[in-house]
């Protein structure tokens, strides 16, 4: 049995940060097998849920990128833990260490963004981004061979 989880997270009230949660609501929204957390950061407590899937996606809005990036992820080889700094390779070695599994495919979406300020909404160059996003995200799995139906 394969699964798929996404997490998508920054802070919904700081405009374009919201982006990776956006993309994640959406994905959640076309398919309700596909197991999606949205967070405002990346936290150690997301290494069980990580170690229990097989495809993991990390959506997040990146300032100085002007179009949306996938890149392949692996779990960091010598995790260093800040205070509130998780990365995503970080929580990868994380489900490894504490939970003896890791994914066996990590990808990390990154979704170009611009405007910071206090704003519940995002610019419409990040909302035609995160659509993009959420087909980047969905060929991913396509590519892997992972039917989100056969979650959970």
């Amino acid at each position: 049995m394969s699964s798929v989880l996404v997490i998508g997270y920054g802070s919904t009230l700081r405009g374009d940060d919201a982006a990776g949660v956006r993309a994640a609501e959406l994905i959640a929204r076309r398919d309700a097998d596909i197991q999606c957390i949205c967070d405002h950061q990346l936290m150690p407590e997301l290494a069980e849920n990580i170690s229990r899937a097989d495809l993991v996606i990390f959506l997040d809005a990146q300032a100085g990128i002007t179009e949306v990036a996938v890149r392949s992820l692996s779990a960091d080889p010598a995790p260093r833990f800040h205070t509130h700094v998780v990365s995503p390779e970080i929580l990868l070695a994380l489900s490894g260490d504490v939970y003896g599994r890791v994914p066996g495919r990590a990808y990390a979406i990154g979704i170009p963004a611009k405007q910071f300020d206090f704003s519940e909404e995002l610019s419409p160059e990040t909302q035609q981004a995160v659509r993009m996003a959420v087909e980047k995200a969905l060929e991913c799995i396509d590519a892997n061979d992972i039917a989100p139906h056969e979650n959970r």
